[in-house]
């Protein structure tokens, strides 16, 4: 028997437009130590291809790649969302992407891999004095969590997770059900069933299909023993940590309720072709259908299969970074008018799973909360005000990024680091880029009245100052707050009272994103 495509797997496309995408200056091939036997490819990105060595080194570490079907091209455009790699490229940031061999494999063999690459860069620093950044996105957030723990000296200064499942991943229970279900009828169906099947995928799923029908559970034993491995392991704790998470931390959740019918789908068929109707629930907390299917041929049923589970935790909607497969999977159905798909994302990372707080929270408005950083394990985090694509570099928290990488160095000299350069548009290189005030006078021709005027740097507030006599305490008159316009004309209008004096201006460049 077989039955009309039911799912269709695609790669992961990527929107270059009309970017140029540059070849990688060279790439390493990299294996792990043994006992692991994983291998991958570093990509190397050189902003100066006159030097051989990594200068300020940034690696990067790719996630979950479902039929490992992304190169350079594919990675360097998810990276350059926003320009970011172009911009850290402009500061003199080296880039080392981590492409693994297989990423559906065994997570604890990649980990391994991640050791060979920062073992790699550091061989090949310029100055062991420079800054270290590694950047571990979805899986390879878990990746570098582990490989930083288990080797002490890896030397690398920040580490930042990107929106990575460290308390677990979800794929709605109801959609495996349906992988599982028309699976044996259809190959699109099998091969995406095969990858949520795969190592790695059963380590980070909260809720797996193999699990005991019921209280929905993850894969036995590969997520409690997954589980108990990184609880073990912990965090590094002999480095800055940030992570940054695409789900809301203001409590957002997806628009739909626990235990609600999300697929319809029939297919009439034919004469001599099966008939199907199924129906795909989110995760109900008591138990309930989560999917129904039967396949009939000529009024007899082919198979079929009613699938109930529950859980008290709402993982389909609860906010996280979003992942597109309820309308992934109905976009490749052959539909007719009475089939719907109410939505099309699902929560795929927690905020807390992001964030490294216990899942129990998973509800929670976090923002609302008093002492959120003692809630995770991490220095620094960064989440979401509404729930956006997971690992999707937007204009807020690419700022997040270029904050991590650029801060503490000044690599001019010139008391501004790279990241206050980075706000006010100097040039992190000369140390005659720098801040500068250039106050005139101006006098109007009416009653005698008079302003100060300058041209002003983008993200800068701007304070005045008024002493009556150089020798006394300056007194503020007013606060001008920061802009992001590059090109404007700062003014204070001077007070009868301030007609003679001296007035002194100063300027300290502000982050315009206050968390």
């Amino acid at each position: 028997m077989c039955l009309k495509s039911l799912f269709t797997t695609t790669a992961c496309s990527v929107a270059l437009f009309a970017q140029a995408i540059p070849e990688p200056t060279y790439t390493v091939a990299i294996t792990s130590a043994p006992p692991y036997s994983a291998s991958g490819e570093l990509f190397i990105l050189k902003a100066d291809t006159n030097s051989a060595a990594l200068n300020n080194p940034v690696l990067v570490v790719e996630g979950f790649d479902i039929g490992n079907s992304m190169n350079w091209p594919e990675l360097y455009g998810l990276l350059n969302e926003e320009n970011l790699v172009a911009d850290l490229q402009s500061f003199g940031r080296d880039l080392a992407v981590l492409n693994f061999g297989d990423s559906t494999a065994d997570i604890l063999g990649n980990m391994a891999l991640n050791a060979t690459a920062i073992d790699y860069v550091n061989a090949n620093r310029a100055d062991a004095a420079d800054k270290f950044v590694a950047v571990g996105a979805s899986l390879g957030g878990l990746t570098l969590r582990k490989a930083l723990v288990d080797a002490p000296n890896h030397d690398v200064d920040t580490w930042i997770s990107f929106d990575a499942p460290h308390e677990g991943a979800n794929i709605p229970l109801g959609l495996q059900e349906y992988l599982e279900f028309f699976g044996p009828q259809d190959d699109a169906a099998a091969e995406m069933l095969a990858a949520l099947d795969s190592p790695a995928a059963r380590q980070m799923l909260l809720l797996h299909h193999s699990h005991p029908d019921g209280l929905a559970g993850g894969s036995l034993p590969e997520r409690p023993d997954f589980v108990a491995t990184m609880a073990a392991a912990g965090y590094p704790t002999n480095c800055k940590t940030i992570a940054i998470c695409n789900g809301s931390g203001f409590g957002e959740t997806y628009p739909f309720n626990a235990g609600e019918r999300i697929i319809h789908w029939t297919d009439s068929g034919g004469l001599f072709d099966p008939s199907i109707v199924s129906d795909v629930y989110s995760l109900p907390a008591a138990p309930a259908t989560v999917f129904s299917g039967k396949i009939t041929l000529l009024f007899i049923t082919v198979d079929s299969a009613t699938v109930e589970a529950y859980h008290p935790l709402s993982f389909d909607n609860a906010p996280g970074g979003a992942r597109s497969t309820f309308l992934d999977l109905f976009a490749n159905l052959p539909t007719s008018g009475d089939d719907y798909c109410t939505q099309t994302n699902h929560c795929f990372i927690p905020t807390v799973s992001a964030l490294g707080i216990p899942i129990e929270n998973i509800a929670s408005n976090l923002d609302a909360h008093a002492e959120l950083l003692a809630l995770s394990p991490f220095d620094e985090i960064h989440y979401a005000v509404t729930n956006e694509p997971h690992v999707q570099i937007n204009p807020r928290n690419k700022r997040w990024l270029m904050r991590a990488v650029l801060e503490d160095i000044d690599t001019d000299g010139d008391g501004y680091d790279d990241y206050e350069e980075y706000l006010l548009g100097t040039n992190p290189a000369s140390p005659d880029s720098t801040l500068n005030i250039v106050a005139v006078i101006e006098v109007a021709l009416v009653e005698g009245s008079a302003s100060l005027a300058w041209n002003a740097f983008p993200n800068t507030r701007y304070e005045v100052w008024y002493s009556p006599e150089l020798g006394e305490p300056w007194q503020p008159l007013e606060t001008l707050p920061p802009t992001s316009d590059p090109a404007i004309l700062r003014e204070y209008a001077v007070d009868g009272s301030e007609a003679s004096g001296f007035f002194k201006i100063s300027a300290n460049p502000v982050d315009p994103v206050d968390d």
